[in-house]
């Protein structure tokens, strides 16, 4: 296969950049919603139903509101087609898992939206990472908030956290060992638009989750037309220390550590923050560079990186365990969600 014909599922605005970042790869692609306006408003071939679509195509690119996916997707893998499937995957582990058993059974490839591991500046603080750069680590920090509209499928931590719930384990090499988060429903809407997550990890690493949308954002938002965003993540370890601002476009590095002072202080011994020379890149890019990865994945038959137990059980666990922290006030340890 030289390359898989496409049907786009969902033509909302995430779907209109999937429909950009295809245009970008000189990708065709068939579309269906089942508005079937906003489908015809793509000026793209319009399949008449989505059996129809399943039975033109090869793959499908997954961009429905979240409480469909496991429906959506689940046609698609028995129709014996490959899967892309935007984040968050699914609403809950369990889910999660029975997509990737059913996935395995049907042997398709199947690869979830991480936008964020396809992010040049994320990658690059995983290669530096896992070079050492760092030494040891001790704190990551992440924050995926601001002012903007509450979505009507989701609240803060499916929205928002579920991002660097991916994202902090995969630049640090491990998976958290527990769990203890707080949410709030500042809206009285019935879901959490404010959530913090703290993570414990085997290695004494100790990571924090900031999402929300009524919080003060930064900058205006790439995606969300009208938003104010911050998306930034911190990496501390004891040779060096990073902030990255994802809405900026700014990768700021200090290297050094602290060292024995006079009087059993300890005084830091950094450099001159120095910012590292990564280019920007914009959301249709970033997207374009998975969709290239999966289109790989589908001509190759090698399971991408980004695959549903990696990508879609692994950070769903972590967020069933936030909430049931939340619930009942406690720290909770991973291996009590199955």
């Amino acid at each position: 296969m030289e390359r898989p014909g496409l049907l786009l599922i969902g033509c909302g605005a995430f779907g209109r950049v999937h429909l950009a970042a295809l245009k970008r790869l000189g990708v065709p692609v068939t579309v269906f919603d089942a508005d079937r306006g906003l489908a015809a408003a793509t000026g793209e071939a319009v399949a008449e139903s989505l059996e129809a679509g399943l039975a033109a195509c090869d793959a499908a690119i997954v961009a429905t509101p979240v409480p469909t996916h496991v429906a959506v997707a689940g046609a698609v893998l028995r129709a014996g087609r490959d899967l892309f499937l935007e984040k968050p995957a699914t609403e809950t582990a369990a889910e999660a898992a029975a997509l990737a058993d059913l996935a395995e059974a049907q042997g398709r490839i199947a690869q979830v939206g991480l936008y964020f591991r396809f992010h040049p500046k994320a990658m690059e603080l995983r290669r530096m990472v896992a070079a050492g750069d760092f030494g040891r680590l001790h704190y990551l920090a992440a924050r995926f908030s601001g002012l903007k509209r509450a979505r009507g499928d989701s609240g803060a931590l499916l929205n928002d956290a579920v991002h660097f719930a991916d994202l902090l384990p995969w630049i640090a090499g491990e998976a958290p060992s527990r769990i203890f988060a707080t949410t709030a429903d500042p809206l009285g809407r019935g879901r959490e638009d404010l959530a913090v997550i703290q993570m414990m990890f085997p290695s004494g690493l100790t990571g924090l989750i900031e999402a929300g949308c009524v919080l003060p954002g930064r900058w205006p938002d790439a995606v969300v037309p009208g938003a104010e965003t911050r998306k930034e993540v911190v990496v501390a370890g004891h040779d060096a220390l990073a902030e990255v601002d994802f809405a900026a476009e700014t990768f700021a590095l200090r290297r050094g550590a602290h060292a024995p002072g006079a009087n059993g202080a300890w005084l830091p011994q950094h450099a001159a923050r120095e910012e590292a020379a990564i280019p920007a890149a914009d959301p249709v890019e970033v997207v374009a560079a998975e969709l290239a990865a999966f289109i790989e994945a589908v001509r190759t038959r090698r399971a991408p990186e980004a695959g549903l137990r990696s990508g879609a059980v692994a950070p769903a666990r972590i967020l069933d365990a936030a909430r049931l922290s939340a619930a009942e006030g406690r720290v909770v340890a991973l291996e009590e969600i199955a």
